[in-house]
């Protein structure tokens, strides 16, 4: 091989493009929200938010499905506005936040699936029980934010049955639904 061939060769091995690696993100928890909704009784719509989200996003632009994240939230932390019925979710009927303190989603899979859309299995971890799920997140943007940090961000929608994790307490027809939404938008910094 000539010297020439050899330093194209190198050149291209050690570019930047093919030693790209994921990008890391720390999520930043005054800019991210974890809210749900439940039915209750026919009626209405009672909705929460859990208070604390943490995690990391390990992004890569280029090739997503080599992307990982891990979010994290406090069982203790939900607030519906009520503290009664607050004191009651945390308790043993619903999160058992004693017991079991931490809500972890962690990532198995990202696929591209259009434009700032991707495709994610992962493993949601509720009541000491890890159950896969589904959903398609929506990349809102990357880029610098006026403070000159890097950051990322997006959202997703997805539906999980209480009943799946061991939380079964009024889960009959008419009562509390068994299936809940889920909304996850958040921002995350650049490490």
């Amino acid at each position: 091989m000539s010297l020439n061939r050899l330093l194209v060769a190198s050149l291209i091995f050690v570019s930047p493009l093919a030693m790209a690696e994921p990008v890391t993100y720390k999520v930043d928890e005054a800019h991210a929200s974890i809210v749900f909704k439940a039915n209750h009784l026919g009626f209405a719509y009672v909705y929460g938010k859990f208070g604390t989200t943490e995690g990391t996003i390990n992004w890569d632009e280029k090739a997503p499905e080599k992307s990982t994240f891990e979010i994290k939230t406090k069982a203790e932390s939900l607030n519906t506005l009520n503290s009664k019925r607050d004191d009651h979710l945390r308790g043993p009927d619903f999160f058992n936040a004693k017991q079991f303190p931490e809500i972890v989603l962690k990532s198995k899979s990202i696929k591209k699936a259009g434009k700032n859309k991707y495709n994610v299995t992962a493993d949601l971890t509720m009541l000491g029980k890890t159950k896969p799920i589904s959903f398609v997140w929506t990349q809102m943007k990357t880029g610098k934010d006026p403070w000159g940090n890097e950051r990322t961000g997006g959202e997703t929608t997805f539906k999980v049955k209480r009943s799946d994790w061991g939380m079964t307490y009024m889960t009959k027809p008419g009562e509390i639904s068994d299936e809940i939404e889920l909304l996850v938008s958040l921002e995350a910094v650049k490490q």
